[in-house]
């Protein structure tokens, strides 16, 4: 059975075009140059987040998103489907 290779949300390029990371906001993989002396592609970003002293990654679509919600603060950030709970006999 062939292994999948793993393709960037932003690009829809396989792998092979560059290293992968994941992303925290949506979970998909994107592509990331972690060193400076490759010419490898970037379709993300990361820092260092203050408040937890972590590195944090996200891709360019979800930075988008972001830039755009703060741009209208109308526009939900997330929208979280309502819990549903079923009734039980005691």
């Amino acid at each position: 059975m062939a292994e999948e290779q793993a393709v960037c949300v932003v690009c829809r390029r396989a792998s092979e075009a560059g290293p992968l990371s994941a992303c925290h906001i949506c979970g998909e993989p994107f592509h990331l140059n972690e060193r400076n002396d490759t010419d490898d592609k970037d379709c993300g970003q990361v820092w260092i987040d203050e408040q937890y002293l972590a590195l944090r990654f996200a891709c360019d679509r979800c930075l988008a998103k972001d830039r755009e919600s703060e741009a209208n603060p109308r526009v939900l950030r997330r929208r979280v489907a309502p819990r549903r709970y079923r009734r039980r006999d005691v």
